[in-house]
């Protein structure tokens, strides 16, 4: 999965003269259709347009829809994490209006900051669903996350257990769990043997292939693993077209977790 942190000051040369949300449309339509063929899904992060004002969330609205023309899911890394009508309203806006498949969310509120999300999916009923944040990829999470008895990531890996309905192979919840914490990762998994893992910290945060191993499913499977500054960026140190060098960097990421046993 390719995430979407577009900054313009790393964009090619020929964008940097255009306005940024211009150039921001421009760059990542350009990735969307240099990775379409090894992606199995986007990750727009949100505050990236946000920073743009009103014209970077028209860029945000336009590359759902054309990811969704591409037969690409969208992830809206959003992490909401309010309740009650506000975080119906967060629901609204980011999975009916801009149109994303799924959405980030941070438990720290409980059930309540959850549910408005999950309900919004699956009034939808176009095969979406919710990403909790269990245990994430920052090198203090685990300070945090891992403080309390029990860790405060097991108490969010039993509430995506508790709140997520079976959708096909997976539950309509699933659990972010960084690359970065396989140790947590897999206890995580044994709580959580039918989610669907989002793993952020592959790549440029240091993990490897290898850390993805103990995050898999029964099955070999059951993880979208995150990278974005590393398929983003790739022109920077290859230089020539950007589209080509991110494809090649996603396909090099592919074939590396491929050949580490990450089955699709």
């Amino acid at each position: 999965m390719v995430g979407l942190d577009p900054v313009p000051a790393r964009f090619p040369e020929h964008l940097r003269g255009m306005p940024e949300a211009r150039a921001a449309l421009e760059f990542c339509l350009g990735i969307l259709e240099a990775v379409e063929p090894h992606a199995a899904a986007v990750k727009p992060q949100a505050a990236f347009f946000e920073r743009l004002g009103p014209e970077g969330m028209e860029v945000y609205a336009a590359l759902i829809s054309a990811a969704r023309d591409l037969g690409l899911p969208v992830i809206a890394d959003v992490k909401r994490g309010d309740i009650g009508p506000v975080a119906a309203a967060y629901a609204e806006a980011h999975l009916r209006h801009y149109g994303a498949s799924s959405v980030t969310v941070n438990p720290y509120m409980g059930a309540d900051a959850v549910l408005p999300f999950l309900e919004e999916t699956r009034r939808l009923d176009a095969g979406g669903g919710v990403f909790v944040l269990v245990a994430t990829s920052n090198p203090s999470s685990g300070a945090f996350q891992g403080a309390t008895d029990p860790p405060l990531h097991d108490l969010a890996a039993r509430l995506v257990a508790d709140l997520g309905q079976r959708d096909g192979d997976y539950l309509d919840a699933g659990a972010v769990v960084g690359a970065t914490r396989p140790s947590v990762g897999r206890r995580v998994r044994g709580l959580l043997p039918d989610a669907l893992f989002l793993c952020p910290g592959y790549g440029a945060q240091g993990g490897g292939a290898g850390e993805i191993l103990p995050l898999l499913d029964a099955r070999g499977a059951g993880v979208l693993v995150n990278s974005s500054r590393a398929v983003l960026y790739a022109h920077e140190s290859a230089p020539g077209d950007y589209r080509r060098a991110s494809r090649e960097a996603a396909l090099g990421a592919k074939e590396d977790l491929l050949a580490a046993g990450v089955g699709y």
